[in-house]
């Protein structure tokens, strides 16, 4: 409930407007409803448009009580029946002061600490700072002493007096002298060279292979018919070709298969092709009409392939070098 309150007094007036604008409307077709009420002849009509008229006022008034009811309700309702805990940025944060005393921290006596300091101008000097003992603290262990029996301390070797090292030779003696197990093994480890820092070889990148033209000379005709399901009997090798022309042999292949018809055009890597067909064919025709026109003049080879069921070439094939004149 108290949310629905809350809810009321945010949008009081903007549900009174909505009220308004409604009420308005409903009183404007309530009017035109009268406008036609005048024109109306038949007593079923007029029962209608006053049906519509009365309809229309009573939306009209039911939106004047809501909006006089919202009105009511959010000025006699105060606003203080909004919790305040509803909402999060309302509450005052509480800052809790500690009044315990600070424990103070220990300091050390400087006073009594004697200062010891070598004779020597050149030494830096060292203050020693003794320490306050705690009467609470238990006394630290001393150091133990070891003492030798009377017949082991005679028994050891004395030792001759350290001679006087020279002062030029201080760096050479301060070196410890390897041991004949450490020179050993520094004679048997090899001794490894340092590794030249020339740069690695830079690999020269192979070229690509292309597939290299058929170069047809100006002046060689041929015919390259191996096999004898392939043939061409028309044109044949060097003819002077023009207009619309009749290829004109043998293709026999198996069911399933086809063969097709290309063209090598001079200076133009690979085939061009032509014509293709199904059926097989024995000292016919195997392409109706192949304009030359459409070709400059020059030498041009024609060949015809046959491929398997599978459309993969057989290899078989038929090669012919004619002239297109001009």
């Amino acid at each position: 409930m108290e949310v629905i309150l809350r809810l009321l007094n945010e949008l009081r007036f903007v549900l009174i407007a909505i009220c308004g604008i409604c009420c308005a409307a409903f009183l404007f077709a309530g009017l035109g409803s009268l406008r036609d009420l005048r024109r109306a002849v038949f007593r079923l009509e007029r029962s209608a448009i006053l049906g519509r008229v009365f309809s229309s006022w009573l939306k009209a008034g039911l939106c004047i009580v809501i909006a006089a009811g919202i009105w009511a309700v959010t000025s006699i309702t105060p606003r203080s029946t909004v919790v305040a805990s509803d909402n999060p940025l309302s509450i005052t944060p509480t800052v809790a002061i500690s009044t315990v005393a600070p424990t103070a921290l220990p300091t050390a006596d400087l006073s009594s600490a004697p200062i010891a300091m070598t004779a020597a101008p050149t030494d830096v000097a060292v203050a020693v700072l003794a320490p306050t003992p705690d009467p609470n603290l238990a006394a630290p262990p001393q150091p133990v002493t070891p003492t030798l029996p009377a017949d082991t301390a005679a028994t050891l070797p004395t030792l001759p007096p350290a001679a006087t090292a020279d002062p030029t030779q201080q760096v050479a003696l301060s070196a410890p002298s390897p041991t004949p197990a450490q020179a050993q093994v520094a004679t048997a480890l090899p001794t490894l060279a340092p590794l030249p820092t020339t740069a690695p070889p830079t690999a020269t990148p192979l070229p690509t292979p292309t597939e290299a033209p058929v170069a047809v000379a100006p002046e060689s005709f041929f015919v390259d018919c191996p096999n004898p399901d392939v043939q061409i009997t028309s044109p044949v090798a060097g003819e002077n070709v023009s207009g619309a022309y009749v290829v004109r042999g043998t293709a026999g292949f198996q069911v399933g298969g086809k063969y097709k018809v290309e063209i090598l055009r001079p200076n133009i890597e690979g085939w061009a092709f032509l014509w293709e067909n199904h059926n097989s064919i024995q000292n016919g025709v195997l392409m109706p009409n192949l304009n030359s026109g459409l070709f400059p003049p020059g030498v041009y080879v024609l060949r015809v392939s046959l491929v398997d069921a599978a459309g993969q070439e057989t290899g078989v094939a038929c090669r012919v070098a004619f002239r297109i004149a001009g």
